[in-house]
């Protein structure tokens, strides 16, 4: 009788999660078909020159100010393969590829803290909440894009710092070994896994000094020996060189360089601060549930009365850093959320306590909630599916935020071929793929790239400054200008306005002098407009 108990209880929580994954399911396509990711033109051209001429790209052909110039795609991999997965099964393929990446995260996730800090009905609803709400706040990082593999990549390696710190069982660190090598391969995010490997070591050595101190609100049961210490120190120093080994070898880290000049951080959407406008609230929340629970559980290991309680310092630390990271770049929130996940839900699980006589622990209750979480992710689910724009031709389907039309002009008047075009930064990678035979001026794949004395990123905004217009556009020899049209207006909330002071009439109206000399200039001429984009033509 107990038997089949437990048995339909796991039947139960089994349905839930084939359910919830349903819904994510539906909710991540419906949001990678919702837009059309700036980069995935170029990635996909990428991977076509890797899979025609059997080899990683080294010299840059597609802009002109750096043609000849050696250039390092560090996700080569992962461009070769999404061109064959795009070349040989379509869009839809691509998609559901990445979908079922972030599903792959949270399934790993929840192995692990099901494993770990939570269980049954009450850990199953704290569980769904958090990756909810997570999912939610990720939405704009998501899609068709190549880093969603570092997210995965992060939570295997979370599996093995996990496994050796419980068991101290040095086989499971070769595994460090393929996943650093295959990480190298598919995204510059590897960085950010050895990052956390030496962060892990020095955690680790920490607690080591301060178990000498006894302090009763850490958690010292696990501290390592410096044998143990030594032994990763071994793998991880290994791991390192084994990136070395790939096509690029040392080359891969010559990008580094450029980093040190933060210029493009406060000039790319996705790059922008949580302080800057347009603000994202989900994020916010989550980064503040975060920020929450390594105050309470500080709190809590140093209350009195509550000795009982250790902090995992490796989790505390990790999620406090990478919370910093977020609020510094929302690019960085997707990080943040796999990072910090089993903390929180190990936090919120232990702070909510759920006793024995819990609403959630009542079989009616439970009945109950499964009924309306049933009919709820259904129909969701189904409306998220029939919403969907499905398209098996991206580049001809967004043409409201991309040049369609402009690039049909172009390309019926070959007379403009052999002139240097200045183009609009958000659509270089969109044009690589539409406009090969076009050389550009910029594109999405090196902003922070090193060029005459700053960064490209640094060298396109001088286009933009009142009195560096006229020589820039004569320094390179600039005969053709395909920039946004701008008609797209910010919406800004009363409360916005109220609260941070936003301005909305400043925000969109302010002063364009790259299109008002243009427009002005004795030389140059609009040959083409739509509503989304401009190409001005300069005459002899």
């Amino acid at each position: 009788m107990k038997m089949n108990k437990a048995k339909n209880k796991t039947v139960f929580l089994i349905v839930i999660w084939v359910l919830f994954y349903i819904f994510i399911f539906s909710f991540l396509l419906n949001n990678s078909y919702g837009y059309l990711d700036p980069d995935f033109g170029w990635h996909l051209k990428t991977g076509e020159d890797i899979i025609k001429g059997r080899q990683v790209p080294s010299i840059n052909y597609h802009n002109y100010i750096m043609e000849g110039k050696t250039w390092v795609d560090h996700e080569w991999l992962m461009d070769a393969f999404v061109f064959f997965l795009y070349n040989n099964f379509g869009y839809l393929a691509v998609n559901i590829f990445f979908v079922l990446i972030i599903i792959a995260v949270l399934f790993f996730l929840n192995v692990f803290v099901f494993k770990n800090f939570i269980k049954g009905f009450s850990g199953t609803v704290i569980a769904i909440f958090f990756q909810t709400l997570g999912i939610i706040a990720m939405a704009p990082h998501l899609g068709a894009r190549m880093q969603e593999i570092t997210l995965l990549n992060i939570v295997i390696l979370f599996f093995v710092l996990h496994h050796y710190n419980k068991n101290k069982d040095y086989k499971i660190l070769f595994w460090l070994w393929p996943l650093f090598y295959f990480w190298a391969c598919v995204h510059a995010g590897f960085l950010i896994g050895i990052f956390i490997l030496f962060f892990w070591l020095g955690v680790k050595l920490a607690e080591k000094i301060l178990n000498e101190f006894k302090l009763n609100g850490l958690d010292f049961n696990n501290v390592f020996t410096y044998r143990y210490i030594l032994i990763f120190l071994f793998f991880s120093l290994a791991s390192v060189l084994l990136t070395f080994l790939t096509p690029y070898k040392f080359k891969l880290y010559s990008f580094l360089s450029g980093y040190k000049n933060t210029y493009y951080m406060s000039h790319i959407q996705e790059w922008l601060g949580q302080h800057y406008f347009p603000f994202n609230y989900w994020q916010l929340i989550y980064l503040a549930i975060v920020a929450t629970a390594v105050l309470l559980a500080i709190f809590f290991s140093i209350k009195k009365e509550n000795n009982s309680f250790k902090i995992n310092l490796w989790s505390m630390l990790i999620s406090v850093f990478f919370v910093f990271l977020a609020f510094k770049s929302r690019r960085h929130f997707p990080l943040m959320f796999v990072v910090s996940y089993p903390f929180v839900v190990s936090m919120y699980t232990y702070f909510l306590g759920l006793p024995k006589n819990s609403v959630l622990r009542s079989s009616v209750v439970k009945k109950i909630c499964f009924l309306y979480f049933a009919i709820a992710v259904m129909a969701l689910s189904f409306l998220k599916l029939s919403a969907t724009k499905f398209t098996t031709t991206p580049f001809d389907s967004f043409c409201g935020f991309y040049p369609c039309q402009a690039v049909d002009f172009l390309r019926e008047n070959s007379g403009y071929g052999d002139l240097n075009i200045f183009n609009y930064y958000g659509w270089g990678g969109y044009l690589i793929w539409v406009l090969p035979e076009r050389k550009l001026f910029i594109d999405g794949r090196f902003p922070q790239h090193e060029f005459v004395g700053h960064t490209i990123m640094e060298e396109y905004y001088e286009f933009f400054d009142k009195e560096k217009i006229e020589k820039k556009l004569n320094q390179y020899d600039i005969r053709l200008v395909l920039i946004n049209e701008g008609g797209q207006k910010q919406k800004v909330r009363w409360f916005e306005k109220f609260f941070f002071g936003v301005d909305e009439e400043k925000l969109n109206n302010q002063n364009n002098d790259f299109k008002e000399y243009l427009n002005n200039s004795n030389y140059w001429q609009a040959i083409y407009s739509d509503k989304v984009s401009l190409i001005y033509l300069k005459s002899l």
